[in-house]
């Protein structure tokens, strides 16, 4: 019985030879051929909104698409996830409440992941009571800590953050799973947002949008009027 299921996989709780418990992600059968099935549809559709309709036009769902078929790509090949693993561990080691679990690397390959099995609850899971045995408001200063750092200072942080990847341990620390999508920040972008940040807590709509319009990609529909204002 697997400890939890997504899309792509399912993860296993075991015990490796020398007594170690372990978490096992393993890829469902065939997914990687029904997910190129499904994007090689999807880019029939996306082409033809590109070219036949405005609301295509402005969105560009070809490019769009695109991001997502590498991303989607990457994330399925498990080894690449080890690795994400192996680098988000060193990057929160100076956080001492945060935890990222090591890949077992003996037993990886592209659709296999073990990993260090590590105990807890989702934070969605955690009763008002059970929330009293700790300080969330330090974890959660830190978690906020380690993202601004993960993005304006290392350019490599954890891309999905959702409930089901973030737990509580049972020595109330917060642990950060599934590593399979991560994104990548280039250091001139990097600036861009420290300075759109700066711009945004001291008020200045006009700075801020000038740093959001340089960081964006303007298209033939851009209401640059009309976006200033909602900024401001």
């Amino acid at each position: 019985e697997p400890k939890a299921s997504a899309s792509l996989g399912q993860v296993h709780r075991a015990r490796l030879r020398d007594g170690r418990p372990v978490a096992v992600k393993v890829q469902r059968p065939g997914i990687r051929e029904a997910v190129v099935n499904d994007l090689d549809a999807l880019d029939e559709l996306a082409e033809l909104l590109d070219n036949h309709t405005d609301f295509g036009r402005k969105y560009r769902f070809c490019q769009m698409l695109d991001q997502f078929r590498k991303s989607l790509m990457r994330e399925l090949d498990y080894r690449q996830e080890a690795q994400n693993l192996r680098s988000f561990h060193e990057q929160v080691e100076k956080f001492p409440n945060l935890i990222v679990p090591l890949p077992i690397d003996d037993y990886c390959s592209a659709r296999v992941l073990t990993m260090q099995y590590i105990d807890g609850r989702k934070v969605t899971d955690m009763s008002p009571l059970a929330r009293m045995d700790f300080d969330g408001e330090v974890l959660a200063e830190e978690l906020f800590e380690a993202y601004l750092e993960q993005i304006l200072v290392n350019g490599f942080f954890h891309a999905d953050p959702h409930p089901g990847n973030i737990f509580i341990t049972d020595d109330h620390r917060i642990a950060l799973l599934d590593l399979g999508m991560v994104g990548r920040i280039m250091p001139r972008l990097q600036e861009d947002l420290l300075q759109l940040l700066l711009a945004i807590a001291e008020g200045r709509g006009e700075e801020a949008s000038d740093t959001a319009i340089k960081i964006g990609e303007r298209s033939d529909l851009f209401d640059e009027t009309g976006f200033r204002r909602k900024m401001s």
